[in-house]
This record gives C-alpha cells, sequence and structure tokens, in this order.
C-alpha cells in the first residue's frame, strides 16, 4: 500500500526555487547576468520558504495557502524591497536597471517606487 502524500504539507526550498526561477525567466530575457538571477532566485526561495513556514504556524486555518508557492507574492511591496536591497548588494551600478527589467517598471515608475521605498524604510 503505497504512503499517501500528507496533505497541506509544506513544498521544498527546491520546487519555491524552479517556480520563482521560471517566473522570472521569461521576463529577465538575458539582461541580468545568470549568476545574479540564480542567487536571486536563491535568496528568494530561501526567504520565502522561511516566511511560509512561519506564517503556517501564525495561521494554521491558512495551511492550504502556505503550502504551495504563490508568484504573486513575488509582487508584495515588501518582497520587491528585499528584492531592491538584494540586488543593490550584487550589483550597486545597475541594480536598478534589474529593478526596472525584474519590477516591469519605466524609469518614472522606479523613482516613485525607490522613494516609497525610502519612506518606508525611514519612517
Amino acid at each position: 500500500m503505497p504512503l499517501e502524500k500528507k496533505p497541506n504539507k509544506l513544498e521544498s526550498k527546491k520546487s519555491f526555487y524552479k517556480t520563482i526561477e521560471n517566473h522570472y525567466k521569461p521576463i529577465v530575457d538575458d539582461k541580468i547576468p545568470k549568476s545574479i538571477l540564480s542567487d536571486l532566485c536563491l535568496y528568494l526561495a530561501h526567504s520565502l520558504h522561511k516566511s511560509y513556514k512561519i506564517l503556517r504556524k501564525k495561521h494554521p486555518k491558512s495551511k492550504d495557502r502556505f503550502s504551495k508557492f504563490n508568484t504573486v507574492d513575488l509582487h508584495y511591496p515588501f518582497t520587491q524591497y528585499g528584492i531592491t536591497n538584494f540586488l543593490k548588494g550584487k550589483d550597486a551600478v545597475n541594480y536598478t536597471t534589474y529593478c526596472k527589467i525584474l519590477f516591469k517598471m519605466n524609469d518614472e515608475e522606479l523613482a516613485k517606487y525607490l522613494k516609497e521605498k525610502h519612506t518606508y524604510e525611514t519612517k
């Protein structure tokens, strides 16, 4: 008798990584160095997996929501702030270009976003 898969089991970090990578690959289209994209996906998989673990414990009724990675979480401001900080740490010269690509923003939208990020982080 085969073992049944445990319901609402949290996906692996590897699964998070693959989902994140598959989400960003068509957006990036080789406009960001592969090593930076790979490191970013690893960073996001690790930090979001950790967040999901915490949220599953904090909100037991939402275990189903926090069992499988949802790419909508990549678009939340807090996640984007983490992405921006990560990219700035990797390449302080080109990070704004990378942010525009990943967030699908133009110069004006990025300037507004960075202003909002600064306001949030300094309040």
